[in-house]
C-alpha cells in the first residue's frame, strides 16, 4: 500500500529559461547541468537522494521539448543506482507545461505491463509571468487498469495552486530568490484516499529549490532540498 501511495504523490516541480524561442521555463537552462537533491522525513533523516540532468532540447512546430534524466541513488551508496527515468517538459507560446504522465514511476508501471492501462491527463502549466496572488491551473492524472476480472482506477488531482510570495530561500546549494507555490494533492485508489498539502519554492532557469509535504492534519511529512548544482 505504501508503494501505491508513493506512486500517487511522487511529483516533482522544476524550472528553466528561454532558448531559441521566447520561453520562460522552470528547469536548468544548459544541457549537461545537474541538480542534486536530498529527501528527508519529518524527523530530518535522509531517506533518498536523486539527481536531474538536462540531456536534450528540441524544437518542432513552434514547440520546444526538454528532457531530463532523473536518477535515484541509494542514500548509503551514491554509486548504487536504484532507478532512472527520463522526464519531459514542453513550452509553447511562452507557456511552460508539465506533462503529468511523465511523472509516473516507470519502474512501478512495469508491474502493469501485462494489463490494459488507459491514462488520461490534464497538464500543469506555468504562465510566462508569476507574481504573488496568482492562481494557477489545476492538473490531474487518471489511470484505468484492467486485467481479466480485476480492475483498478487511480486518480490524482492537484488543485488550489497559488503563488504565495516571492522570498529568499537558503539551502546547501546557496541562497535563491524563489516563488513560493502552494497546492493540494488529492489521490484515490478504490476506497483509499490520500490528501496532501505541498509547498514548493521554484526559480526559473534552475527549478525546485525546496519543497515540503504535509498530511491532511497539517503535519510535516517530508522535505526535499537542492544541495548542489553541477554545471
Amino acid at each position: 500500500m505504501k508503494k501505491i501511495i508513493n506512486f500517487f504523490i511522487a511529483l516533482v516541480f522544476l524550472s528553466t529559461p528561454a532558448f531559441s524561442q521566447d520561453c520562460t521555463v522552470y528547469i536548468p537552462s544548459n544541457i549537461g547541468t545537474e541538480l542534486h537533491y536530498e529527501m528527508k522525513n519529518a524527523k530530518g533523516k535522509t531517506e533518498g537522494v536523486y539527481t536531474q540532468k538536462m540531456i536534450s532540447v528540441k524544437e518542432r512546430g513552434g514547440e520546444t521539448t526538454f528532457e531530463l534524466l532523473q536518477t535515484y541513488m541509494d542514500p548509503k551508496d551514491s554509486n548504487k543506482i536504484i532507478t532512472q527515468d527520463t522526464i519531459s517538459f514542453r513550452c509553447k507560446d511562452n507557456v511552460f507545461y508539465i506533462d503529468m504522465e511523465k511523472y509516473l514511476n516507470q519502474k512501478q508501471m512495469e508491474g502493469f505491463k501485462d494489463m490494459e492501462v488507459k491514462i488520461t491527463t490534464d497538464d500543469l502549466i506555468y504562465p510566462p509571468k508569476l507574481y504573488p496572488g496568482l492562481e494557477l491551473n489545476d492538473g490531474s492524472i487518471s489511470l484505468e487498469i484492467g486485467a481479466g476480472m480485476m480492475n483498478m482506477n487511480m486518480t490524482t488531482n492537484i488543485v488550489n495552486r497559488k503563488v504565495e510570495v516571492l522570498e529568499d530561500v537558503t539551502t546547501p546549494a546557496g541562497t535563491f530568490t524563489c516563488y513560493k507555490v502552494s497546492e493540494d494533492v488529492k489521490s484515490k485508489m478504490g476506497i483509499v484516499n490520500v490528501q496532501l498539502h505541498n509547498i514548493t519554492w521554484i526559480v526559473k532557469d534552475i527549478g525546485t529549490i525546496r519543497s515540503e509535504s504535509y498530511n491532511k492534519k497539517g503535519k510535516l511529512n517530508s522535505t526535499t532540498e537542492l544541495i548542489k548544482i553541477v554545471q
